[in-house]
């Protein structure tokens, strides 16, 4: 059957957190047009599922395949993982139009969780989410205690570590990795290689996928070396990467990029990866 996938991100106003910093005023729309099928279709048997872009001179990506024994039912699931970021102190879930970023795309909301508020937040954004068909995942950081208790409410858990001694977080990730059987858990990390050794060899036997950093102008790398990176690492770790894209410049310029640029960048890292999440600081307000 004919189906295209158009992502319509409607960016009003720019809260930047937490550095209580914030840009008001400014009107952007970007239109994302992402993966528009070039036969028209999506042909699915069993585990694999061909997601075919516009450009019909680049290759049909290669399906997801797990070489690890998977912990959850969702490494068998089909499908590119288009993910959003969510910080509800900066826009509540409340004033999210959910129909909105199902129709731009998104297939994953990653929400910012803490030991205080996870109940409450977490449990508005699942029943918003479930309503239009998007998965939930919370976002969360070291020292999060109730990984356990989020896996009982079907959502899943994303580990925030941002550090140069990885190895000294390789516990807490095997015990949340054991809190949160059956459903999905991940690791975002830096990228390995443009910034040091972070060990996703440690790391990758105890997540569903890893989910790097892949911030072009903070690293002052470019598309080629972005695509060859990501290669690397699906060489390396089959099916076990994430990407993560930011929708701005750079920590210096928090202007967005525009609808060539993120592209780009998607197009880039579609071959070798399993989906991509898109950060930024806060939430483009999906209701007008």
């Amino acid at each position: 059957m004919d189906f295209k996938i158009v992502m319509f991100l409607y960016l009003k106003r720019i809260q930047i957190h937490p550095k209580a910093i914030k840009i008001q005023d400014k009107e952007i729309i970007i239109f994302l047009i992402i993966f528009s099928l070039a036969m028209g279709s999506v042909v699915a048997l069993g585990n694999m599922a061909n997601t075919m872009i516009s450009d019909t001179s680049e290759e049909i990506p290669v399906p997801y395949t797990s070489t690890i024994t998977p912990w959850s039912p969702y490494q068998s699931m089909t499908g590119f993982i288009m993910g959003y970021y969510i910080n509800p102190w900066v826009t509540p879930v409340s004033k999210i139009n959910f129909t909105e970023l199902r129709e731009a795309g998104i297939t994953d909301i990653y929400v910012l969780a803490t030991n205080d508020n996870y109940l409450s937040v977490l449990g508005e954004a699942k029943l918003k989410a479930d309503a239009v068909g998007i998965r939930t995942n919370a976002w969360v950081f070291p020292g999060f205690k109730h990984a356990s208790e989020v896996a009982q409410m079907k959502i899943g858990v994303q580990l925030d570590v941002e550090t140069y001694d990885m190895p000294s977080y390789v516990s807490q990730i095997k015990a949340m990795r054991e809190e949160t059987q059956g459903v999905p858990f991940s690791v975002c990390v830096k990228p390995e290689k443009w910034d040091g050794n972070q060990y996703y060899d440690l790391i990758a036997p105890h997540s569903d996928y890893i989910v790097p950093m892949l911030y072009l102008a903070d690293y002052e790398v470019g598309i080629s070396h972005l695509r060859s990176l990501v290669k690397l690492y699906n060489y390396i770790y089959p099916g076990k990467i994430v990407a993560g894209l930011q929708t701005y410049e750079s920590d210096q310029n928090l202007t967005p990029k525009d609808e060539s640029t993120l592209l780009a960048e998607i197009r880039a890292v579609q071959h070798n990866t399993r989906g991509v999440i898109l950060f930024r600081y806060g939430l483009s307000e999906f209701h007008r």
